[in-house]
């Protein structure tokens, strides 16, 4: 702000400021008191917050020098120990993880720490003004998905960090691409960066590059931007390629389609997912869940907004057509996102919802630091479609702070190390339960995978299996007893 504004409207700015960033900490401080219970000590017990937890203990204790884990049996990562989630988790935690305690809610305060780091540098970084701080503040206590998943132990809170960075560096890029702000050499490499470490974390935001590649062709077609736009392409495929060496296979959509005997099954097979999921997410009745219908609602609206605005200009008093690059190339982020996602993922059980939320996030960042530069019109229609927006929010705030999370440490605290060998090696489980209290017993050095049904496991190849109540018992052909883990069950060990 210029330094000679009057002291108050200073102050003010601040008070905004204040509020947008610490935004995340009011949250967890209102979670917290609906709750009775400190949310910065929620314990993750999902299967993939368990895996993610494990992972980052066993990088923590053992660098990468640790059994192939975080996967099913069966799947393995054809370089390194890392399973399905591949480098996201280190990408995400690791720095938390060199600084300070993995303690069983790490990954909840890394994220609020990450969330909260994020909204300060898009405050410097983007500066906007004072009004759209306190919409930005308000906005962000609001948004229903942020709030469901900030106290669990999974990759949202990072996303959300990566694009709100993002967001900012665009921002900024633009203006001094179009001579509003002076160059400086840092942002477009920043931005770079900061676009790389949001598709490490979650590929589908390799989408976030298109409107940074418009902005460098200058916003206009020219022939700059066919060749911007293959080398683009070529380098989605090499960097899938190189992240796919030190991701584990999972049997999803995708790994289905790349299944396919033919290129008329995949196309066949690719058609009728993208037919499905298109159904469910247009349906207000599929998952028979009002949160996820009206998220999906949302995110179509914003995608609309943006496309209005990209197509039409009020001038004089009247609606005119025009064509807007700034408000152009989010939009095709917007819809490329929820492109992947409609065609190779799955739209339902909470997963188109927690996956496009960040993006969701990351426009209406885009279309409030537009806010100052348009009309009123603009303004009330934005804040229209932020209030429906943001309509289950009381919905989402009372899931969290119901979501019981501080169950007793289920932890035998026993030493189990001498029942496996000192280097890296692989623990098989039957089923799909994995606890917390299993990953922190467990040693660092075993990798843990899931999913051995029935007698026939010689064939995964896991160096033990932990038979627990319930579970039947490995060929005697492959594996003999190791010993029994007290609290969890008997050790079985591969006969080499």
């Amino acid at each position: 702000m210029n330094s000679l504004e009057p002291r108050e409207n200073r102050a003010l700015h601040l008070c905004a400021a204040l509020f947008f960033v610490a935004s995340p900490l009011l949250i967890m401080l209102i979670l917290s008191a609906l709750a009775g219970q400190n949310m910065f000590l929620a314990k993750p017990y999902l299967n993939d917050e368990v895996d993610y937890w494990r992972v980052m203990y066993s990088v923590k204790a053992c660098g990468l020098n640790f059994g192939s884990t975080e996967h099913l049996v069966g799947y393995t990562a054809p370089i390194g120990p890392l399973g399905s989630h591949g480098v996201s988790p280190l990408a995400a935690w690791l720095w938390y993880a060199l600084l300070l305690p993995w303690t069983d809610s790490a990954i909840v305060i890394a994220g609020v720490i990450m969330l909260t780091a994020a909204l300060a540098l898009f405050t410097l970084i983007a500066r906007p003004g004072t009004a759209q701080l306190f919409l930005l503040g308000l906005f962000t206590l609001l948004f229903p998905p942020l709030v469901r998943y900030i106290n669990l132990s999974m990759m949202e809170m990072p996303c959300y960090a990566g694009v709100i960075v993002y967001a900012a560096l665009l921002f900024r890029y633009e203006k001094e691409h179009s001579g509003a702000l002076p160059k400086s050499r840092w942002v477009l490499p920043a931005l770079v960066i900061c676009g790389l470490w949001c598709t490490v974390l979650r590929m589908s935001n390799v989408v976030l590059f298109f409107p940074a590649i418009l902005i460098f062709c200058d916003n206009k077609i020219s022939w700059k931007l066919p060749g911007c736009l293959v080398l683009y392409a070529l380098g989605v495929l090499a960097f899938n390629w190189c992240f796919s060496l030190f991701v584990a296979p999972y049997p999803d959509v995708l790994y289905g389609l790349m299944q396919s005997d033919s290129l008329t099954e995949l196309l066949r097979g690719l058609y009728h997912n993208t037919v499905s999921n298109i159904l469910h997410f247009l349906d207000p009745r599929s998952d028979n869940s009002l949160p996820q219908a009206m998220a999906r609602y949302f995110y179509l609206l914003v995608l609309v907004f943006l496309l209005i605005k990209t197509l039409l200009k009020t001038q004089d008093g009247r609606i005119k057509l025009t064509w807007r690059w700034e408000y152009f190339g989010v939009l095709m982020a917007g819809a490329g996102c929820l492109a992947l996602v409609v065609m190779i993922y799955f739209v339902f059980d909470w997963r188109d919802y927690r996956t496009l939320a960040p993006m969701a996030y990351f426009m209406v960042l885009w279309l409030l630091l537009r806010w100052q530069g348009e009309g009123r019109s603009f303004r009330c229609a934005l804040a229209a479609l932020l209030v429906f927006g943001a309509l289950m929010a009381p919905d989402s705030y009372r899931h969290a702070a119901a979501d019981d999370r501080f169950f007793p440490d289920g932890s035998t605290g026993l030493d189990y190390s001498a029942l496996f060998s000192e280097g890296p090696c692989t623990l098989g489980l039957y089923g799909y339960n994995f606890s917390q209290a299993l990953a922190k017993d467990v040693p660092p050095q075993v990798g843990v995978c899931i999913g051995i049904f029935g007698e026939e496991s010689h064939g995964y190849g896991m160096d033990y299996i932990l038979c627990r109540p319930g579970d039947p018992s490995p060929s005697e052909e492959y594996y003999s007893i190791a010993g029994q883990m007290e609290g969890y069950g008997t050790l079985y060990q591969r006969i080499h």
